[in-house]
């Protein structure tokens, strides 16, 4: 009797033993999942907060304007300018307009409205849009732009008057050449 009772708690020790066993297992293989999965949302992270680190900021009338990139294509003879603008008090309508940069010879180049994004964007409250100004037929590969400047003007989503007017200007950024 002492046998059989002996080899039964045995045989069922056993058993419950691999039963546990591969729930570990399982249990191990979801959390390597897991693990994998907020690696690469963190690595997502990173990338978009070193794109939207700004090389220059303004703020004015509520609103932040960030230049996050300044580029030149050297078989295009472009620069591209891109900057990342953020309503902070409400939604708002903007226009944005006489859009030119000054380059460190004094050369004076407008916006190319047909590669550039559309100079009438729709602000919503805190959320950050993302706008690329294209600038051709740059002479030369100039290093330094010495002047990026445009003019705004904001209609809030609840007002009927004429807006806020603003002038914006950055000065000094480096051109990374492709």
């Amino acid at each position: 009797m002492k046998k059989n009772f002996l080899i039964s708690a045995l045989l069922f020790s056993g058993l419950f033993y691999a039963q546990t066993c591969e729930n570990i297992k399982s249990e191990n293989t979801k959390l390597k999942v897991e693990i994998q999965t907020v690696k690469t949302e963190n690595a997502y992270l990173k990338k978009v907060l070193e794109i939207s680190t700004p090389i220059l900021e303004s703020e004015k009338d509520n609103n932040n304007f960030r230049i996050t990139k300044v580029t030149g294509n050297k078989a295009d003879k472009t620069i591209s300018i891109t900057f990342i603008v953020e309503a902070k008090d409400e939604n708002k309508n903007m226009t944005i307009t006489d859009i030119s940069i000054i380059d460190i010879e004094g050369n004076e180049h407008k916006e190319d409205q047909i590669k550039s994004s559309k100079p009438y964007p729709q602000l919503a409250t805190n959320v950050p849009l993302k706008l690329i100004f294209l600038f051709k037929e740059i002479q030369g590969e100039p290093l330094f732009i010495k002047l990026f400047r445009f003019k705004t003007l904001y209609l809030s989503e609840k007002s009927t008057g004429f807006g806020t007017k603003s002038n914006y200007e950055f000065r000094d950024l480096k051109v990374n050449w492709n």
